[in-house]
């Protein structure tokens, strides 16, 4: 019932039309009560009465009756149908909104697939739901009571009959609810479990395919889908369970009440024409009791859809804005971490992390994977929170600065490049929509893109595929690079941006970024010391500490684990290097 009553609190918006719409359903189900009544008076008073004259006024009643309840419908359907659509595009467009503003530890636990699931079949449930599903409640209610309560001003003993066999049916329909209601609820938790292992098979299938694995996936995918099978074959017989038996109490109804009432016909106790607008009210019984299950079904399965739906809702976004924020002005982008503790779950990742990074100037953070140098740029957009201690801009913590104004100020180029298929240009603009396209080709040159973009086809216009498709690797880097310089933020993150580039071309982006990383403040995320070389400091990470911080000569001379890691990368080209060297100082060999 709390499910029920949230959905109609959210109907208020739109309430108009539900008015609209239950005033004309309550009108066109009066003509349908009142139809029966003529019937009997037209077999009582013209037929065996012999009163014709009533017949045209009579007549005219019923077409009268029956224009008003074609008018009514179609004002029913339509407005039902607007509350239906209104109300799924509020409910699409919260969700989506709420989701955006859910912070990455939320997608770090839910999935894609089962999100999309709720966000597609789910809705579509309520909808349903709202357009037809309530329609159907409403009239069959009024056709039950309704007709109940003129069955006794009728014959209160033939009514009285119909008493008798309500419960029996409400204790079945009870017992079917309380078993459907479980049984949906597991066919959707598999049926978004279905969704997620469809949207992972088909968006990796390139790496399915790499690997051979067709086959282990098909069977993988077969085990999913079999499961649903098992729980829609569960509902399916709880279903033949309880609607059969639902629809045989509503069908016994009919030659019981006919039999009874005829005995009475017959033994003077009631007229011929009450017993023919019995009749007409019988199927107004025996049809809801008949289809309840469906309806209990249908109720059912939208209540299911509700529960995950609100489920999301009730979450709430872990990160948001403060109700007194601030704000420094002017933005200089002087960060600072002071003795930050920071985790996932039970694994802490950074502990007791200090760090000062002076507005305008370069920090490379290295270290081996899982040492926390992406958690440490993700703490500085706020897209976490850090357990212990403070990251700070310009004096301020992150914590009380607005969300929006903070991460306006912060340029991301992600581990992961994801670009929209959307054009080159479009994916460039993507921080700043309005910006002009000489911004779009400056950042572009100075991300070393510009080149490949113009030999392409259509040039900036290009679209490109899912994800990128369509790009490499390192060309999607670069398009990367050029959609955070054009964003023209105060703090950069390159978080491992060139690693899909080749040494020559990574040059290159190298001297051209220094003159767009002058006067902001830069963190560099890499694992080549060709990357970090010429940053103002450059700090080592090892289980979740700075091990070491220097400059790269600094870091050199103190011969520790950056040092190591320099000989590790250049040891191949030193003795490259040495080979060549030694050969030309070799006479040459006389033929």
């Amino acid at each position: 019932m709390e499910t029920i009553k949230r959905i109609c609190r959210k109907c208020k918006p739109h309430a108009r039309f539900a008015v609209i719409g239950f005033v004309a359903l309550i009108l066109a189900n009066a003509t349908r009560l009142i139809l029966p009544l003529i019937s009997g008076w037209i077999v009582d008073d013209v037929i065996k009465g012999g009163i014709l004259e009533k017949l045209p006024g009579f007549c005219a009643a019923i077409l009268g009756l029956t224009v008003l309840r074609a008018v009514c419908n179609y004002i029913r359907g339509v407005s039902f149908e607007k509350l239906s659509q209104n109300y799924v595009y509020d409910l699409r467009t919260g969700l989506y909104r709420h989701l955006s503003e859910m912070s990455y530890s939320f997608y770090d636990k839910n999935y894609i697939g089962e999100i999309m699931s709720r966000m597609t079949g789910d809705i579509e449930g309520i909808r349903n739901l709202l357009a037809g599903g309530v329609v159907q409640i409403c009239e069959n209610c009024i056709w039950f009571f309704g007709s109940l309560i003129l069955l006794f001003f009728i014959n209160w003993r033939l009514a009285l009959v119909m008493v008798l066999i309500a419960p029996i049916v409400a204790v079945v329909a009870l017992k079917f609810h309380s078993k459907i209601h479980v049984a949906f609820k597991d066919v959707r938790e598999q049926n978004a479990v279905l969704s997620t292992k469809t949207q992972e098979n088909i968006s990796g299938v390139r790496v399915v395919k790499a690997f051979a694995q067709e086959e282990h996936e098909k069977k993988a995918f077969s085990v999913e889908n079999r499961e649903q099978l098992r729980l829609l074959l569960k509902t399916t017989y709880i279903w033949s369970d309880y609607v059969p038996l639902l629809d045989f109490l509503g069908a016994f109804c009919t030659p019981l009440l006919l039999g009874i009432g005829g005995a009475m016909v017959i033994g003077g106790s009631m007229s011929l024409g009450d017993l023919v607008s019995f009749t007409g009210y019988i199927w107004m019984i025996t049809d809801p009791m008949r289809i309840l299950g469906n309806l209990i079904n249908m109720l059912t399965q939208a209540i299911t859809s509700a529960e995950k739906l609100f489920y999301y809702e009730d979450l709430g976004a872990e990160i948001r804005d403060k109700d007194k924020t601030n704000f420094p002005r002017p933005f200089r982008g002087h960060v600072q971490f002071e003795h930050v503790t920071f985790g996932y779950g039970d694994e802490t990742v950074l502990r007791d992390f200090c760090l000062d990074v002076p507005a305008g100037t370069t920090c490379a953070i290295m270290g081996a994977t899982g040492t926390g140098k992406t958690s440490v740029v993700n703490l500085l957009g706020r897209f976490y929170e850090c357990r212990e201690g403070h990251v700070r801009i310009d004096g301020v913590d992150v914590k009380d600065m607005p969300l929006k104004a903070l991460r306006d100020r912060i340029g991301y180029v992600m581990q992961e490049t994801f670009l929209f298929s959307e054009t080159i240009e479009n994916n460039i603009r993507f921080g700043r929509p309005n910006a002009e396209f000489p911004v779009v080709e400056s950042a572009a040159k100075a991300a070393q893109a510009a080149e490949f973009i113009g030999e392409m086809p259509q040039g900036y216009d290009t679209v490109v595929g899912e994800r990128g498709l369509g790009l490499s690797g390192g060309q999607k880097q670069r398009v990367a690079i050029a959609r955070a310089l054009a964003y023209d933020p105060t703090i950069l993150v390159l978080d491992d941006s060139t690693s899909a580039v080749d040494m020559e071309t990574e040059h290159e982006i190298q001297m051209h970024l220094k003159k767009e990383l002058r006067d902001r403040t830069t963190f560099i995320i890499a694992h080549r010391i060709s990357s970090v070389k010429s940053a103002d400091q450059i700090v080592v990470l090892k289980d979740g500490r700075i091990y070491e911080r220097g400059t790269h000569d600094e870091l050199l001379e103190k011969k520790g684990l950056y040092y190591e890691m320099y000989q590790d990368q250049y040891r191949d080209f030193a003795n490259i290097t040495a080979r060549r060297a030694a050969a030309a100082a070799a006479p040459s060999e006389v033929v």
